[in-house]
């Protein structure tokens, strides 16, 4: 194997900065606004958009063309509808982490499975873990102040409660992004970690954790996981990911039936109320918003839907701040064409995979169950491991990292496939022609 290039590490530095940045949000917002500078906490996500401009000139291909010109009638629409175009551009800097991810060079990708950056992310990962520790016994400085951006105000980390009990957000942003980063630095470790009794600490400090953001997605979402991993082959875990689809799709629909046909919306528990507040208000109101003036068939457009709305005002009459669900995000922004054709895009690539990446079918399932109730397009952490993990199905990367530390893969429930030594796993990489072909990212798209 040819060793990476600086160009490939570069690409690794800017994506554990990127990942850091989600897990010491709060405290990066605060001391760089402290010292009068709050724009460097930016500065990850310029380099990623940098990334990308420069991978569009590099390797430009006929199917990127066809997308800007897609993005453009879609600005087209958010424009028709009283968008200003800063919250267009808004909206590109927000997805900016995805694209990033797409884009990664083949190599790059190698490099994420190896024992350094293996050993990042457990810095990571523990980071998380105690700022939660450190926000259970204190309150942090950061939590529920804001600093003005470019004329905005934004908040540096949100301070919020369940009844009495305070949401715990860690040296993170909010409660919700920390629980779901802990969920997917955990997800991420246990398909790479082979000692048991390591998986085990590793699960508890992780529950642990999570249960201290009070984030229900995350540990429903592991749990999933985990269960999935320990009884079922990889074939299995492929089917999960369509069925998550599925749900993720069907769910928000059901629950604007429900609401339609029943008055639901005084009954539940205290403990479920957010969930509750998504099923009987959220979804509800938000299809029946679209539904009005045939908003569904071409949505709002880029920057009309998500946080863009809450620094750029827009008269459409309904919460068009969040969503709760990837798919309802998609159908807002982009109508229902758009989101039918994304749909299709992410089952066209599941279903040509192939059920050999374990690692990467068990992120991807933690990521599809967490969208169903949760706005994943919002979350960086969560755009880059989605990014990354449509890149490794797509591209087979994995399998060229002779020092990959990948768990043992259960063929079935109660037997365990034997590792191949180092050596014979680059003899049948060598020999293997589709490895051989150029992946350029967004190429293939």
């Amino acid at each position: 194997m040819n060793r990476a290039s600086l160009e490939d590490k570069l690409w690794v530095a800017t994506f554990f900065a990127a990942v850091g940045s989600d897990v010491l949000s709060g405290v990066v917002r605060y001391y760089t606004s402290m010292i009068g500078v709050p724009q460097a906490a930016y500065l990850p996500k310029v380099v990623m958009l940098a990334w990308v401009l420069f991978t569009l000139i590099k390797r430009p291909k006929a199917s990127h063309a066809l997308i800007a010109l897609y993005m453009l009638a879609q600005s087209c629409v958010s424009l028709s509808h009283g968008v200003v175009p800063q919250a267009v551009a808004f909206w590109v800097w927000t997805v900016a982490p995805m694209l990033f991810a797409l884009t990664a060079p083949r190599d790059a990708l190698a490099l994420l499975n190896g024992r350094v950056a293996t050993a990042g992310f457990m810095v990571l990962a523990a980071l998380c873990g105690i700022g939660i520790l450190a926000n259970s016994f204190m309150t942090l400085p950061w939590v529920g102040t804001s600093v003005s951006v470019g004329g905005h105000n934004v908040r540096v980390a949100v301070s919020s409660y369940v009844g009495i009990a305070s949401r715990l957000s860690g040296f993170g942003r909010d409660s919700a992004s920390t629980g779901l980063m802990a969920g997917l630095l955990t997800t991420w470790l246990l398909m790479r970690t082979d000692n048991r009794w390591l998986q085990c600490a590793l699960l508890v400090a992780a529950g642990a954790a999570i249960h201290a953001t009070t984030n229900k997605t995350a540990p429903v979402a592991l749990a999933l996981v985990v269960g999935v991993h320990c009884f079922f082959s990889t074939m299995t875990m492929k089917r999960a990911c369509l069925w998550a689809t599925a749900f993720a799709i069907g769910f928000p629909l059901a629950s604007f039936i429900a609401a339609s046909a029943f008055n639901l919306s005084g009954t539940g528990y205290v403990t479920l109320a957010s969930f509750q507040d998504r099923m009987f208000n959220t979804w509800p109101i938000l299809i029946e918003g679209l539904l009005k003036n045939n908003r569904i068939w071409l949505g709002l457009g880029p920057g009309g839907f998500g946080s863009a709305s809450t620094y750029y005002e827009s008269a459409f009459g309904f919460n068009v701040a969040y969503a709760d669900n990837t798919v309802l995000y998609a159908l807002a922004s982009f109508g229902a064409f758009g989101a039918v054709a994304l749909i299709g895009f992410f089952v066209r690539v599941m279903l040509r995979a192939q059920p050999d990446d374990r690692s990467s079918w068990a992120m991807l399932l933690y990521l599809l169950f967490a969208c169903a109730t949760t706005d994943i397009c919002e979350s960086i952490g969560c755009l880059l491991f989605l990014g990354i993990t449509l890149a490794y199905l797509r591209q087979g990367a994995f399998a060229i990292e002779p020092h990959a530390r990948r768990m043992a893969m259960p063929s079935t429930a109660t037997q365990w496939r034997p590792r191949m030594p180092a050596a014979t796993a680059m003899q049948s990489v060598r020999r293997e022609p589709m490895l051989e072909s150029a992946h350029d990212g967004l190429g293939s798209l």
